[in-house]
C-alpha cells in the first residue's frame, strides 16, 4: 500500500521500547456523501476505524471497527487500498517508550443492515457519533480548530486533517465513477461498456506508441478525446429522450455509433485521413468480431463516417439518426464547460494571463462563436440556447467583477 506522509513527533527516547500498533480504517461514500465519527467532547472529525487484532487480517479489523464504531457493515468485497499513514510519537502509557503505529485506509460500501453500537470506553467518553458529510476537506478547519483548543490526541487529530484533504479528490472522483458507470449501464442492453472500453483502450494505445495529439488536443492543455467522446454520449442521450416524435431514429446504433465517432483519431494523426473515415474501419472490426449483423454494421459505420459532414445538417432528407449525432457532437466544449475550456486555453498559452485576458477571450471568442448556433431540431437549439445563455452571463458577470464601473 502507498504510503500518504509519516507523522513523527520526535518526543521519544529513540533507545525506548516500541510499542506497535497498526490501525485499519475506512472511506466510505454513499450517494456523494462521507461517513466519518465526530467527537463531541473535542469537536473533531476522524474515519470510522481502529487498532488491529492478533489474528486479525486489516480488512478483517476494517469491517469489525466499522461496525462497533458505528454500526454500519462493510461489505468485504468492495474494500480497496488507498494508502497508509505512517505514526511514532511517545506512548502516553509509558513515557519512555514510543508508540508506532502503521494505518491503514480503505475504500470501501456498507450494506443496509444495521447493528448495535459497541464502542470502546475511550470513544464513549469521547461522544464519538456517526454523522455523513457533504465534503470531507471542509472538516480540516474543525480538527484544526480541534488542535488550537487542546485535548484529544493532537497526533490523531492531525493525521485525520491531513488524510481528509488527500482523501477528498478521490471520493469525488470515486463518486463521479459510480454515477458514470450506472449511466452507462442504463442506457441499454448492448455491451455499451465494454464499447467505450475498447475505444478507450485503442486511443491511449496509440498516444502511447507516440501518436502525439490522440489524448492531448492543439489547443495546448489536456484534452481527452476519449473523455470527449463520453460528454457526446450524454448529448445524444439527452437529444433523443427529449425528442417527442422518434420517427426514424435508431436508438442503439446511435449509442454505438457516438461511442465510435472518434475512435479514428487514434490513426488520423499518423496518416492525415480524416478522422470519421479513419473510424469506420476500426468500428466495422469491433462490431463483427462481436457479432453485429452485416446491415447493422453497415449502417453505424456509415453514421460514424459522416458525422463530420456537418455541412449537411440542413439537407431536408438527411438521416434523422445522424443529424442528432452531428447535433450531440456541437454540444460538447460550450456552454459552461466552453467557459471552463477557453480559462484554460489562455492560461496555457500565457504564464501571466490575467482576469482581464480570460474575459477578453470570452468577449471576442466564446460568446460570439456560440451565438451561431448550427442547430436544426427543436430540442438541438432548446439546448444550444440554454447552454450559449450561460455563457453569455457568466461574461458579463466576470466583467462586472472585474471592473469599476458597471
Amino acid at each position: 500500500m502507498k504510503e500518504l506522509f509519516t507523522i513523527d513527533t520526535k518526543d521519544y527516547n529513540p533507545d525506548g521500547h516500541v510499542f506497535v500498533r497498526p490501525s485499519a480504517r475506512a472511506i466510505i461514500e454513499r450517494d456523494g456523501k462521507v461517513l466519518v465519527m465526530y467527537s463531541q467532547k473535542y469537536r473533531y472529525y476522524k474515519f470510522p476505524g481502529g487498532g488491529i487484532e492478533a489474528g486479525e487480517t486489516p480488512q478483517q479489523a476494517l469491517v469489525r471497527e466499522v461496525r462497533e464504531e458505528s454500526g454500519y457493515t462493510v461489505l468485504p468485497e468492495t474494500i480497496e487500498e488507498f494508502g497508509s499513514v505512517l505514526r511514532r510519537n511517545r506512548d502516553a502509557k509509558d513515557p519512555d517508550g514510543i508508540f508506532e503505529q502503521q494505518n491503514y485506509y480503505y475504500f470501501c460500501d456498507i450494506g443496509e443492515e444495521r447493528v448495535p453500537i459497541t464502542q470502546e470506553a475511550y470513544e464513549i467518553e469521547e461522544g464519538f457519533t456517526p454523522v455523513w458529510v457533504d465534503c470531507l476537506f471542509s472538516l480540516t478547519r474543525a480538527n484544526r480548530e480541534s488542535l488550537r483548543r487542546g485535548g484529544g490526541d493532537p497526533a490523531l487529530i492531525e493525521r485525520e486533517m491531513r488524510v481528509f484533504d488527500l482523501a477528498d479528490n478521490a471520493v469525488r472522483a470515486r463518486w463521479f465513477t459510480k454515477k458514470e458507470n450506472a449511466a452507462i449501464a442504463a442506457l441499454g442492453d448492448d455491451d455499451y461498456a465494454g464499447m467505450l472500453a475498447y475505444v478507450k483502450e485503442v486511443l491511449e494505445r496509440q498516444q502511447t506508441e507516440g501518436e502525439s495529439g490522440v489524448g492531448v488536443h492543439k489547443l495546448e492543455f489536456g484534452y481527452s478525446r476519449f473523455e470527449h467522446t463520453k460528454r457526446v454520449l450524454g448529448w445524444s442521450k439527452r437529444l433523443y429522450d427529449a425528442t417527442p416524435d422518434k420517427t426514424g431514429l435508431r436508438y442503439e446504433d446511435l449509442m454505438i455509433a457516438t461511442i465510435f465517432h472518434d475512435v479514428g483519431r487514434s490513426v488520423s494523426i499518423a496518416t492525415g485521413e480524416p478522422h470519421a473515415k479513419a473510424g469506420v474501419p476500426i468500428t466495422r472490426e469491433y462490431l463483427l468480431a462481436h457479432g453485429y449483423p452485416q446491415e447493422r454494421v453497415d449502417y453505424i459505420c456509415e453514421l460514424v463516417g459522416a458525422h463530420s459532414d456537418k455541412w449537411r445538417m440542413t439537407e431536408p432528407d438527411l438521416d434523422r439518426t445522424l443529424l442528432m449525432l452531428m447535433e450531440a457532437d456541437y454540444l460538447d466544449d460550450m456552454g459552461a464547460l466552453g467557459i471552463v475550456m477557453d480559462t484554460l486555453i489562455v492560461r496555457a498559452r500565457k504564464e501571466d494571463a490575467t482576469f482581464y485576458d480570460c474575459y477578453n477571450h470570452y468577449s471576442r471568442y466564446t460568446v460570439p462563436m456560440q451565438k451561431e448556433s448550427p442547430m436544426v431540431t427543436p430540442e438541438g437549439k432548446a439546448l444550444w440556447d440554454e447552454k450559449t445563455e450561460i455563457a453569455e452571463r457568466f461574461s458579463k458577470a466576470v466583467l462586472r467583477d472585474i471592473s469599476l464601473f458597471e
